[in-house]
């Protein structure tokens, strides 16, 4: 298993297993079990509202709801650490993917992209993926690298709920 087994997956569909913006943050820990890490911030109820499965981080309302609204796989680590289909283990592989890998993994999985301005900044450049809204950033800071790394791939929820709703 690679990096990208899991990024064309999430690419095409905006999920992560049952990680998905809008579903209950119960139904990931049913699936995944309990998350390896949480944030330090917390939101309105007292409960933290970023959880990490290794390079895998979930972000929750800040309200009691703990809807999903974000989902981000860190992919900026010399070793990613991923949770495995079998309970209790994990995935290593590689993290850092090249700007070129990625973007020849997607061509070759028929999944269109296009530039993603908003995030094509000094240091960093990005792309989207229109079917899922899943946006890939990589890193222009390293001058010792002949291209962009990948550090982040995330989905986000553009219509923020209001719980209860």
């Amino acid at each position: 298993m690679n990096i990208m087994d899991v990024l064309i997956p999430f690419a095409r569909t905006g999920r992560i297993a049952t990680a998905r913006v809008g579903a209950q943050l119960n139904d990931v820990t049913e699936e995944l079990g309990p998350p390896w890490a949480h944030g330090s911030s917390t939101g309105a109820d007292g409960l933290p509202y970023l959880y990490a499965y290794g390079s895998l981080e979930i972000a929750t309302c800040q309200a009691h709801c703990q809807v999903i609204e974000s989902i981000v796989v860190q992919t900026d680590w010399a070793t990613m650490e991923w949770p495995s289909q079998k309970p209790g283990r994990l995935e290593r592989f590689p993290g850092y993917p090249a700007y070129g890998e990625v973007l020849r993994t997607l061509d070759e999985a028929g999944c269109p992209w296009e530039s993603y301005e908003p995030l094509t900044l000094d240091g960093q450049c990005a792309i989207r993926v229109p079917a899922s809204d899943v946006i890939f950033v990589f890193t222009t800071e390293d001058k010792d690298r002949e291209e962009p790394m990948l550090c982040s791939v995330s989905v986000a929820n553009r219509h923020p709920h209001t719980c209860g709703e």
